[in-house]
């Protein structure tokens, strides 16, 4: 792992819920803390802002290799669509599961739990196809 990683993977992805679990240092009141938990913050597919922060950066990365670097054209075709089904998906999840979010379940049976947090489970799944195309992207284009 190198900085590039760090920069563009794993900071917008993971530093929102560092900072949510900071919270529990503090003082608060129980509704606070149920509040500040991080799985009630991602859990209606908030980790898709970070991947279209992701599909976007891959986009013009690819559209803007470094000096030099020759592509496959049908590389490049194929992995514009990916990134684009992608980054529709992404931003589905983003723009209509806050509206229509759901509330907190308690882990009551494995079926019944896995079926409230598809949205999460969905968007956990998608924001890690967002970094590994992106990072593909980069390693094809940039370096």
């Amino acid at each position: 792992m190198n900085d590039w990683h760090l920069v563009n993977l794993f900071v917008p992805t993971l530093l929102p819920l560092v900072f949510l679990s900071a919270f529990f240092l503090f003082d608060l009141s129980t509704t606070e803390k149920a509040r500040a938990n991080p799985l009630v913050a991602i859990k209606d597919g908030q980790l898709s802002w970070a991947g279209l922060g992701m599909c976007v950066n891959g986009l013009y990365e690819l559209q803007h290799p470094a000096a030099g670097r020759v592509v496959s054209q049908l590389w490049s075709t194929n992995t514009f669509w990916l990134v684009v089904a992608v980054l529709i998906f992404h931003a589905l999840i983003a723009a209509a599961w806050p509206v229509f979010s759901t509330k907190k379940c308690g882990f009551t049976g494995c079926l019944k739990t896995l079926r409230h947090y598809r949205v999460l489970l969905a968007s956990a799944i998608l924001a890690i196809a967002a970094g590994w195309l992106y990072l593909d992207i980069h390693l094809t284009t940039q370096g």
